[in-house]
């Protein structure tokens, strides 16, 4: 039934592309002479309709793909004007994607502005992504904060603030973009191939989160929201964002505070030999998270040369999480299969997370010349998470008789005990760094970029766990502290980097540069022990841009990556159990080296219409060197069997994405827009137990997204539909000794929105997330060491839908 539905939806995405392709819009209702740069329109696109308003707006919209005439200058100096770096009016205007950088960059890249992000209501950075192309969110169902670029695991993408990595608790390097609230944000910049100005940590690519700037001129708004689940509600958030310039100073203040609830409903089942149930486990989880945060931005020119930039911001997450699970433990006789024992767990969690992150820093730009100018950055950043987590379980255990009917054993009485479990986690991640860069033009076709960055970070964590039976005994408490709980590590790195993007003639632009970044690391276990490890790699990268013809650019990018490990792989721990090959030890791996990854990507794209439609075809290849996947092997000093990560071998990465949107005036439906897009993906690795070459880690074979939106300008009205999908998947991953095969099934999501200008300086919004009720369905196989199947598990996990209303004043 999953083919089958992989293979309909393949086939209905590929068939909209086409359709979309070669459809031939009529000439849109406005007329343009670039002889003379002028242009006859009835309204600019940055004016909103009110709902006293009934003129049609003009078929003008830009899309993905944008014409790039030579000359640079606007046509029209009038409309540009109104199109401020702060942009709130969204609704009574036909959908556009505002992302003439895109296509004017020399390099590729895809912008997310304003526009796009704030018109679906989207709370966070993670919702706004999820419709993108060739991106799959992880975490829970409903809860989108781990960004998957090309389907791969977390650690491979890339996830910046304002152009610089930002530290986070989790042990991957990644960062959970369910925290940022999209009230702070300016654009969002989703980067396949980075250049040597950028950081080069992300494989599959990298995620800029451009944070709101000071303004040109005063901006006001104050956005209300409330949402409300089926079984929780109402809860909501408010926004602030206020700036203005007053003579060469200029500020901005963006802040918002947030709730969000996220309750659960979850199943798992394991199945025995003989398809019994040996254990089943049912969980109601209730989670409420609060985010507050706020990111001023002050902007000061103290002399025609210089400026100075000061640009803090604060996030502050805390999470209340309480859940109930009831488990049922069971044994059999063998070989009669009957009932043999009992155990009826029943677990209450409750757990509370805080986690505080901020940023203090800013930059000085000098103008050097009126070719070349000078920026230099100091920041200092830290991150603190904080859990406590305590879990209650209530235990009975039944010992039964072997014979029919499995009567209750009376030699061996109902054993109830209590225990109590406790974990106290405390991690700490701080980083200063800082940047100098100089651009300058020794030629006129040539722009040259020089920089160096140094940062120092420090990292630590300390998570202790105890265990006590305070009944029907009270019993002394036992310290369950692994070996690799508590740690701390120093990273000190340095990059330099050299660019050079020169136009070769009026149709080609070439990005050439060098990127070194040194690192240097010292890790100290929990008893102590420490090790150093230190490298350098060179990053080159080479991107190409042709322009066709003025409606298409042809793009082709090379740049080499890095993946590295994760913070508590290459600490020097041990944690020991058997040594035998079906319970191996766990030790961490000292001398671990990074992944490193060369990618090519080569794209077209075409618009058509006046830039009322646009369609994008890109490929990509990635070769990845130094592979980590755990392993285990036999240490023949000590003659014990040990599960570590290690460099397992090389693998390949490779795809192609297909996006589309157009306005459909050929179908006598000028303020309808269509847009959509799907990614293929594709990898190699080779299983090091079967020799088997699979997928990596959880990679779907497809993403794909498609939508609308309609808008009704004599009402000032806008309202669309997203409707994403996330095939099924097979996933192979060694785990504790043994070998879990999980068979993941679809992810599809709905998510719609009605938003109307209430009046000149209000506007409401009405709108629904996860409208299917997402679920989360795994089975999951279990083989020992020896590649002898021992159980099977099914888990069910479900979200709910949210529905929500937004209220936003322009004062």
């Amino acid at each position: 039934m999953q083919t089958n539905l992989t293979f309909f939806n393949s086939h209905l995405l590929i068939a909209f592309f086409l359709f979309t392709a070669i459809a031939t819009p009529a000439t849109a209702k406005e007329t343009e002479e670039k002889g003379n740069n002028t242009i006859t329109t009835t309204k600019s696109e940055s004016q909103i309709p009110n709902l006293q308003e009934i003129n049609l707006p003009q078929t003008s919209a830009k899309f993905l793909t944008q014409d790039t005439p030579e000359n640079t200058e606007p046509e029209n100096t009038e409309v540009a004007s109104q199109e401020g770096d702060i942009e709130i009016d969204v609704v009574g205007t036909p959908l556009v994607n505002f992302i003439e950088e895109r296509q004017q960059s020399p390099t590729g890249v895809i912008i997310l502005d304003q526009r796009e992000i704030q018109r679906f209501n989207y709370r966070t950075v993670g919702e706004v992504l999820r419709r993108q192309p060739g991106v799959v969110l992880g975490g829970p169902p409903g809860e989108d904060k781990d960004v998957r670029l090309l389907g791969l695991p977390k650690e491979y993408t890339q996830i910046l603030i304002n152009g610089q990595r930002f530290p986070d608790g989790g042990e991957n390097r990644e960062f959970k973009v369910d925290r940022i609230p999209v009230s702070l944000v300016e654009r969002i910049e989703i980067i396949s191939n980075p250049t040597a100005t950028q950081n080069s940590q992300g494989v599959a690519g990298t995620i800029n989160i451009i944070l709101k700037k000071a303004p040109d001129g005063r901006v006001a708004d104050l956005t209300v929201s409330g949402t409300t689940l089926e079984s929780k509600g109402p809860f909501g958030g408010l926004s602030l964002l206020y700036g203005d310039k007053q003579g060469d100073f200029s500020y901005l203040l963006s802040a918002g505070i947030q709730q969000r609830e996220a309750p659960k409903n979850k199943f798992k089942q394991t199945l025995d030999l003989q398809n019994r149930p040996t254990q089943t486990e049912r969980e109601t989880e209730s989670k409420s998270l609060l985010d507050i945060s706020i990111a001023p931005n002050l902007v000061w020119r103290i002399s025609p040369q210089d400026t100075l930039s000061f640009e803090p911001f604060f996030l502050r997450t805390t999470e209340e999480k309480d859940a109930t699970r009831n488990v049922n433990n069971q044994k059999f006789f063998s070989p009669s299969g009957r009932l043999q024992e009992l155990k009826q767990d029943n677990v209450n969690v409750d757990e509370d997370k805080t986690i505080t992150g901020w940023r203090l820093g800013g930059n000085w730009e000098r103008e050097l010349s009126a070719t070349s100018n000078m920026k230099l950055g100091l920041f200092f950043q830290k991150t603190d998470e904080d859990k406590d987590k305590i879990e209650t379980i209530n235990s009975t255990t039944t010992t039964f008789k072997n014979a029919v009917g499995s009567p209750i054993d009376d030699k061996k009485p109902v054993k109830n005990t209590t225990n109590i479990k406790r974990e106290e986690e405390r991690k700490s991640d701080q980083d200063l760094f800082a940047t100098l860069g100089f651009n300058f033009r020794p030629w006129e076709n040539h722009k040259v970029t020089l920089g160096i960055e140094g940062s120092i970070r420090d990292r630590e964590k300390k998570k202790i766990g105890t265990e006590q039976e305070i009944a029907p005994t009270l019993k002394p408490i036992v310290e369950k502290t692994g070996a690799k709980d508590v740690y701390s590590i120093e990273e000190n790195q340095l990059n330099i980097f050299v660019q050079d993007e020169i136009r070769l003639g009026e149709k080609h632009t070439l990005t050439a540069g060098l990127r070194m970044e040194t690192i240097d690391n010292k890790a100290t276990a929990g008893d102590s022990s420490e090790v150093k490890q230190s490298g350098t790699v060179f990053n080159p990268s080479l991107h190409h841009k042709y322009l066709v013809t003025p409606t298409t650019v042809l793009r082709t990018s090379l740049a080499r990556t890095v993946r590295r490990p994760k913070f508590d792989d290459f600490i020097p721990f041990r944690e020991s159990k058997n040594g035998t090959l079906l319970q191996p030890d766990t030790v961490g791996n000292p001398n671990l080296k990074p992944e490193t990854s060369l990618g090519i990507e080569t794209g077209i794209e075409q618009s058509w219409g006046n830039n009322t439609g646009a369609f994008g075809v890109n490929a990509f290849y990635r070769w990845v060197d130094d592979k980590i996947e755990n392993e285990i092997n036999l240490n023949s000093e000590n003659n014990r069997f040990e599960q570590s990560p290690r460099n397992v071998g090389n693998g390949k990465i490779y795809g192609l994405r297909l996006d589309a949107q157009t306005r459909t005036p050929f179908l006598g439906l000028p303020n309808l827009t269509l847009f959509g897009n799907i990614s293929f993906l594709g990898s190699e690795v080779e299983d090091k137990l079967s020799g088997q070459i699979r997928r990596f880690k959880e990679q779907p074979s497809y993403v794909a997204n498609l939508g609308f939106d309609y808008t009704i300008p004599n009402w000032g009205v806008n309202f669309g539909l997203t409707y994403n999908i996330l095939p099924g998947f097979e996933n192979r991953e060694l785990k504790d000794g043994k070998t879990e095969v999980t068979n993941q099934a679809g992810e599809n999501s709905l998510d719609a929105y009605l938003a109307f200008r209430l009046t000149n300086s209000v506007q409401m919004s009405l709108f629904g997330k996860n409208l299917l009720a997402a679920e989360r369905s795994k089975n999951k196989s279990v083989f020992n060491a020896q590649g002898v199947f021992e159980n099977s598990r099914i888990e069910r996990e479900t979200a709910e839908r949210l529905y929500g209303l937004s209220l936003s004043w322009q004062f």
